[in-house]
């Protein structure tokens, strides 16, 4: 009797237990959307930065003055992205100019007190835009994707630009940072002091 109650409570157990590794799971899928929209960001870790004297003893520009303004503009880790194809960068420079300058052309004398100078720049070997052209630049492709303010490929690099890059005196530009400012190679400046900026600026592609 009792090995017949033991077979029938094993036939039991059997029988839960089949019923239990049969059973189908069942489940849901949701699927998740999300984008990222067009991006651009800048910033710099200096304000502004000084030249000291930008002539040489016959009071005419030095030859390496836009040099030296590309290599501090570099120093200061101008740190720039956009993350969509097709971005526009737009650099420009406003000539040097005497403080207390009136108009754009000579003063007495027959001294400049404009300096010109232009700009080429690029970030991690891109080309971005120069200030030798009037407006923007359609940039093809994203940049900036490191966000690392130690690494250079993250930074905007300034060089003497390819057309008009070498300071020199100037007069009669249609704006501070218009490309029309003359080449006077034979002036010499007023003395005093002088001032100008460069605006890097980031439209995202659309």
């Amino acid at each position: 009797m009792k090995k017949i109650i033991f077979a029938a409570s094993a036939v039991a157990v059997f029988a839960a237990t089949a019923g239990a590794a049969s059973a189908a799971p069942v489940e849901t899928t949701i699927n998740i959307n999300a984008q990222v929209d067009s991006k651009c960001g800048i910033s710099a870790n200096a304000s502004s930065i000084a030249l000291g004297d930008i002539t040489g003893a016959n009071a005419k520009v030095k030859s390496t003055v836009t040099e030296d303004i590309a290599q501090k503009l570099t120093d200061a880790k101008v740190i720039a992205f956009c993350n969509a194809p097709n971005s526009t960068v737009k650099v420009e420079r406003a000539v040097l100019a005497r403080v207390g300058a009136t108009g754009t052309s000579l003063t007495s004398g027959g001294f400049a007190q404009f300096v010109r100078y232009n700009l080429d720049t690029s970030i991690n070997g891109l080309a971005l835009d120069s200030t030798s052209t009037d407006g923007g630049t359609v940039v093809a492709d994203r940049f900036g994707g490191h966000d690392s303010a130690g690494s250079t490929a993250t930074h905007v690099q300034f060089a003497k630009a390819a057309v008009n890059g070498t300071a020199v005196a100037s007069s009669n530009g249609s704006s501070e940072t218009a490309t029309n400012w003359s080449s006077l190679t034979d002036r010499r400046l007023a003395a005093g002091d002088y001032t100008g900026y460069v605006t890097v600026e980031l439209t995202p592609a659309s």
